[in-house]
């Protein structure tokens, strides 16, 4: 009877919650607004694998020969296909240079004396690409487009000079054969092409989740001790769990909102593949919640009022976004920054959810992030309740 009388205490408390969420349109609206900025600015913002393209970039040809010349029209007619790059020509190395400092090149091409004369004797060719590299991130898109750009016109010429020597030696010969002489064929986990969205969606789905729960429980404790109504509950006949159940459920019921608005856009705009179950990812976020439920409730019960609990939230939040592979690979991160994420509950939540939705993974994938979540809230709502009951008598 008493269980059945907590629970009934728990829904009164999340009706409640809901019910001032419903009749505050602001926040109604921020509600759905939230989710969907953050899938469109970060999904948009952070690299998916694309690369710019018509990035302006010089060309000083100092050479002046045909090797140089045919050089140019073979980086043109090879540009024009996928037009990553705006050629301008420039006479002096310093004129491009200064177009780079002005910020209006991203880089140049430089073909010195010598060019047609080396291409002419058997003798390598050297081009030399000046790239402004204050940019790290179009820097490296730069030497990445350079660098795929020769490669292929290297292809092109060793091929022409093997149609050249078979036609001397009177030998059938395929030229493709012999300068590409291993062909790779990629297959892929997520059917087609590579989709940074893919990426995004789920981690975001759980940090939407994480965000909502972690903020939401000073909001939804500290301003109410704040304006007088938390004594109301308390004095009422209800048990202190029942607060923190209803409170929790309340948040649930908008962070699962959100993670629905998320899923939709995802698939529908967004080219999102989903592969596994919905109900085990839903599994996946209560899990979530779970774990961090109990970091919010410790930061209330530590904190004076509503500012100071947000402050602490925001002080925990902010760090497990960024090093629990929501936006980057956890890969990419350097070695001490992947050790600090094996310690936040988001990096496991995350993992699994990307699994489960995307490679189509069962329990049994996923078991261990399933094991480390419970053993995480299992610790933090073991020190949160008491601390939380200790607040209550301050």
């Amino acid at each position: 009877m008493d269980l059945i009388k907590l629970f009934k205490d728990s829904y009164h408390i999340m009706a409640k919650d809901l019910l001032s969420l419903r009749r505050n349109k602001m926040s109604l609206a921020a509600l759905f607004i939230m989710p969907v900025a953050f899938l469109v600015m970060f999904g948009f913002i952070f690299p998916s694998g694309g690369t710019q393209t018509n990035m302006p970039v010089g060309m000083v040809n100092l050479d002046g020969g045909q090797g140089s010349t045919e050089f140019i029209s073979q980086l043109n007619a090879l540009n024009s296909n996928n037009s990553y790059l705006k050629i301008q020509n420039f006479t002096s190395t310093d004129a491009a240079k200064t177009q780079i400092n002005q910020g209006k090149l991203y880089g140049t091409f430089i073909i010195p004396p010598g060019f047609s004369y080396n291409m002419s004797h058997g003798q390598s060719a050297n081009v030399i690409m000046y790239v402004d590299n204050s940019n790290p991130q179009m820097a490296t898109q730069m030497e990445s487009v350079t660098s795929n750009t020769i490669t292929m016109m290297n292809g092109q010429q060793a091929v022409y000079n093997v149609v050249n020597m078979s036609e001397t030696t009177g030998q059938t010969v395929n030229p493709q054969a012999v300068v590409f002489p291993y062909t790779p064929n990629i297959a892929t986990t997520i059917p087609g092409q590579n989709n940074y969205f893919n990426f995004l969606a789920p981690g975001l789905m759980i940090m939407i989740v994480m965000m909502t729960v972690m903020t939401g429980i000073p909001e939804a404790i500290s301003k109410e001790k704040e304006i007088g109504t938390f004594d109301g509950m308390l004095s009422a006949p209800i048990n202190q769990i029942s607060i923190i159940l209803g409170k929790t459920a309340a948040l649930c019921v908008r962070g699962f909102g959100q993670c629905i608005l998320i899923l939709v856009l995802a698939v529908l705009f967004f080219g999102v593949t989903i592969q596994g179950s919905i109900l085990l990812a839903f599994f996946m976020l209560l899990l979530g919640i779970f774990s961090f439920v109990g970091i919010g409730i410790v930061a209330v019960s530590m904190s004076e009022d509503q500012a100071s609990g947000t402050m602490i939230v925001n002080l925990l939040m902010f760090p497990m976004m960024f090093l629990a592979g929501i936006f980057y690979p956890l890969q990419q991160m350097p070695w001490f920054m992947q050790d600090i994420s094996k310690v936040i509950p988001l990096t496991y939540a995350a993992d699994a959810m990307r699994k489960i939705m995307l490679l189509n993974a069962g329990l049994g994938d996923v078991i261990t992030q399933v094991l480390i979540l419970i053993a995480f809230g299992v610790v933090t709502m073991a020190i949160a309740v008491p601390l939380f009951r200790r607040s209550m008598t301050r």
